[in-house]
């Protein structure tokens, strides 16, 4: 026996292919559906780690923010009375401050556009014969999987 494995998303097209495949003959006990659950992103931390890079750490929104506030201060340093180093800091402090607060802008707005229904589904099909195979993956295809494979069983 071959396993016909589709990855879907959750769908209208999922579920005209489930019925199409028991139409043709592919009995309940031949059909598996898994459905994944998505994992939890991780918590946006400030710094990423040598072990942990996920990309998601807002230190570098605060170092662009900081580096640019820093060289506008030292530009604009020179005419003000505190001077061009003191400038310097107090831009690159509030530089790393609007950094940070752009980066916990832009998360949060990331995270409003992800609603809905969230994982994916694993539909296996039991295959006894070639032409079931075919016909699974046709079918399969048909109903928009994402990803197609074969996994021989043993025995």
């Amino acid at each position: 026996m071959v396993y016909v494995c589709g990855l879907f998303r959750p769908s209208l097209a999922l579920e005209l292919g489930l019925n199409n495949l028991k139409e043709k003959g592919f009995t309940a006990d031949k059909l598996k559906v898994v459905i994944l659950d998505p994992t939890a992103p991780g918590k946006q931390t400030i710094l990423d780690t040598m072990y942990r890079a996920d990309g998601m750490s807002l230190m570098d929104g605060m170092a662009m923010a900081a580096s640019i506030g820093m060289v506008f201060g030292v530009i604009y340093g020179s005419v003000v009375a505190i001077g061009p180093v003191a400038l310097g800091l107090i831009g690159m402090a509030s530089g790393a401050g609007v950094g940070y607060l752009l980066d916990k802008l832009v998360k949060k707005k990331h995270e409003l556009g992800q609603e809905g229904p969230g994982g994916e589904i694993i539909v296996a099909v039991g295959c006894q014969n070639e032409d079931e195979v075919l016909q699974a993956e046709k079918i399969l295809k048909e109903h928009q999987a994402t990803a197609l494979g074969r996994w021989p069983s043993a025995g």
